[in-house]
C-alpha cells in the first residue's frame, strides 16, 4: 500500500480533507437536497402561475417508494433525487403534485387538469416508470 504522505499533496494555499464514505453519502445527500430545493422551487412557480394554485408549503425528504406528495394541508414533499431527473420529468412530478390541490385521487377530473397544462403527460408517466 502507497503511504498516504506519497498519494495526497498540496501546497500552502490547498486544504485537503479526507473524508469516510458514510461523511461523502452525507455530503452528496445534502447536496441533492439543495438542488432538488432550487430546482422543484423554480419549476413550482412557473406551473403555479399556469394553474391557479399554490401550495401552502414544499418540502425535500428522503422518501423511498415516490417522486412526490401533495397532503389535504397544500403541503408538497419531493424526493431528494429528483434532481437527478430529466427536466421534462421533473416537471411532470411538479404538474402532478399539483393538480392534487384541486384533485387529492387520480380521477378523471385530477387527469383532465395535469393534461390542460401538460398535453403529453402520458408518455412523461410512461418514462418514469420506465417504460421507454
Amino acid at each position: 500500500m502507497v503511504p498516504l504522505e506519497e498519494v495526497i499533496s498540496f501546497d500552502r494555499f490547498s486544504e485537503v480533507v479526507i473524508l469516510t464514505e458514510t461523511e461523502i453519502l452525507e455530503e452528496v445527500s445534502k447536496f441533492y437536497v439543495r438542488m432538488s430545493k432550487q430546482v422543484t422551487k423554480e419549476r413550482t412557480e412557473i406551473y403555479q402561475k399556469a394553474l391557479g394554485v399554490a401550495p401552502k408549503s414544499i418540502k425535500i425528504d428522503k422518501i423511498c417508494n415516490r417522486w412526490g406528495s401533495c397532503n389535504t394541508r397544500k403541503e408538497i414533499t419531493y424526493n431528494y433525487l429528483i434532481v437527478t431527473l430529466p427536466m421534462e420529468l421533473i416537471d411532470y412530478i411538479v404538474v402532478h403534485e399539483l393538480c392534487h390541490i384541486y384533485h387529492m385521487n387520480h380521477d378523471r377530473s385530477f387527469w383532465r387538469k395535469v393534461g390542460s397544462i401538460m398535453p403529453d403527460y402520458k408518455k412523461r408517466m410512461k418514462i418514469l416508470n420506465g417504460g421507454e
